[in-house]
């Protein structure tokens, strides 16, 4: 999925046919790039024989190499609907600044708060969910807000989870790209009015 990038991720991704490439003409936002996602998953999973799909931030932060973590839980319970990874569960490889764990950690409480569900790291990108489970799950959110809305969806469709250690590498432009103060108070607002005045 791509999100309107401006460099040469078009060209780099058209070097191997055997992708999917859905692409947005302009940057929409995070949830935008989600949905758009998982809906050409919805229209095609199943002739595509898709079992499972998998998220993750493309800005390098998260690793390729905890995916077996994630199948280990599903094999270990195959009632599960999704498999959501965490930087805080355990000890992990994880170097989160002091002001972004508390960022994460507001995080935490105003998902408990909008969906009654308490995550260790409740806007982890990195998931693991089954077809079944991206066609229940619905978002509707274009920025970044759509991590409280995707756990909400959760708990809205009942869906059975479980946690799971992941490895998250910060670097100067990963922080560059995260949220600041103006842009976590536009998230709660957003998720606030939609909840509860939508």
């Amino acid at each position: 999925m791509d999100d309107g990038s401006k460099d040469d991720t078009m060209e780099v991704l058209s070097q191997f046919p055997s992708l999917h490439i859905v692409h947005h003409p302009f940057n929409r936002g995070g949830g935008a790039a989600l949905e758009t996602g998982f809906e050409y998953i919805r229209r095609n999973g199943d002739e595509l024989g898709i079992g499972y799909v998998v998220t993750f931030d493309a800005d390098g932060q998260h690793h390729v190499e905890d995916l077996p973590v994630f199948i280990k839980a599903f094999n270990k319970n195959p009632s599960l609907d999704l498999v959501l990874g965490s930087r805080f569960i355990v000890r992990t490889h994880t170097n989160v600044p002091f002001f972004r764990r508390l960022t994460l950690l507001g995080g935490q409480f105003f998902t408990l708060f909008i969906s009654g569900v308490w995550l260790t790291d409740a806007h982890n990108g990195f998931r693991m969910m089954k077809l079944e489970t991206v066609k229940k799950i619905h978002l509707t959110m274009d920025g970044m807000e759509y991590g409280s809305e995707f756990v909400d969806e959760m708990r809205h469709q009942q869906c059975r989870f479980v946690e799971v250690p992941v490895n998250v590498t910060y670097t100067e432009d990963t922080l560059a790209k995260g949220q600041h103060l103006g842009g976590i108070w536009r998230i709660v607002t957003k998720m606030v009015w939609k909840k509860f005045f939508n």
